[in-house]
């Protein structure tokens, strides 16, 4: 990946490729986002499809499905944030763990700030009779993934990925070389 982006980049022009590299992690979690997407969209098709032919009622079918996509979504987030948007390089299982278990946790606060925003948003702005406007939901939805995405880089670069990380002398190495 790191191949076809610095080839990309190389044909850009100066000034296009100074903005890149100096906002490059910024334009990295923009990429790292867009898979993202595309992963939980797949694993939310997917599972939908499978439950609906098992004749299962549709709110366990779309908690189901939603609970796995989030879950395949914030695991490939983390493993391409982490290696390619905040190149943290952990030395022991006790950081790597840490790193893991904040980031779900990060992660696991912004989905319910979204439903709130979500619900909030539809409450206020997307409902004409109380029915849902599907346009202005959207709206909502786009201002709430603007709002998310923002939020879970602050925590991801200040909280989960941060670089002044100290060891502990009783971590256990990942490797034993």
């Amino acid at each position: 990946m790191k191949k076809v982006i610095a080839w990309v980049i190389g044909k850009l022009p100066k000034s296009l490729q100074k903005l890149w590299y100096d906002h490059e992690s910024v334009w990295m979690y923009i990429i790292i986002g867009g898979l993202t997407t595309v992963v939980s969209l797949i694993f939310q098709v997917i599972p939908t499809s499978i439950f609906t032919s098992m004749h299962l009622a549709a709110w366990l079918n779309t908690f189901l499905a939603t609970t796995i996509s989030w879950i395949a979504a914030v695991t490939f987030a983390f493993f391409t944030n982490k290696r390619y948007v905040f190149k943290s390089n952990t030395v022991t299982r006790a950081a790597f763990w840490h790193e893991f278990f904040m980031f779900y946790a990060a992660r696991f606060v912004t989905y319910f700030l979204e439903l709130a925003i979500m619900e909030l948003g539809n409450h206020f702005f997307a409902t004409v009779d109380g029915s849902i406007v599907t346009w202005r939901s959207f709206l909502v939805k786009v201002v709430a993934q603007v709002v998310i995405l923002t939020i879970n880089y602050i925590f991801s670069k200040l909280i989960v990925f941060k670089k002044d990380e100290k060891t502990d002398e009783k971590d256990v190495p990942i490797s034993n070389e």
